[in-house]
């Protein structure tokens, strides 16, 4: 029984994403894009949400002594398990950008 509307705002998708990459390690900050439109990007997290599916891109700064390509396949599986599982939504891609890595000291 339908009692209702359930809505989950972009920024709550969008906090989940940024929180989950943070908490991946090797990934040492986000990068916030200049120039960005108000609400289109936050902490380094662009997030599309269109009919209960979701699109996010990520800029991540990393440890310089890391794999890239296996910490950003770590990254997206990270954020698409944590924004199904929380907010209940299919995600449809997760695209992460390395900007920069740099030395954990």
């Amino acid at each position: 029984m339908m009692i209702g509307r359930v809505t989950i705002s972009p920024d709550v998708v969008r906090e989940v994403a940024r929180i989950t990459t943070l908490a991946t390690p090797g990934v040492l900050a986000m990068v916030e894009r200049t120039g960005a439109r108000s609400g289109g990007n936050a902490g380094g997290v662009d997030v599309v949400v269109q009919d209960e599916k979701v699109r996010v891109r990520l800029r991540v700064i990393a440890a310089a002594d890391i794999p890239l390509y296996k910490l950003g396949q770590q990254i997206q599986s990270n954020v698409a398990g944590a924004v199904a599982e929380i907010a209940g939504m299919t995600v449809t891609s997760v695209d992460v950008s390395f900007e920069d890595v740099r030395s954990k000291a």
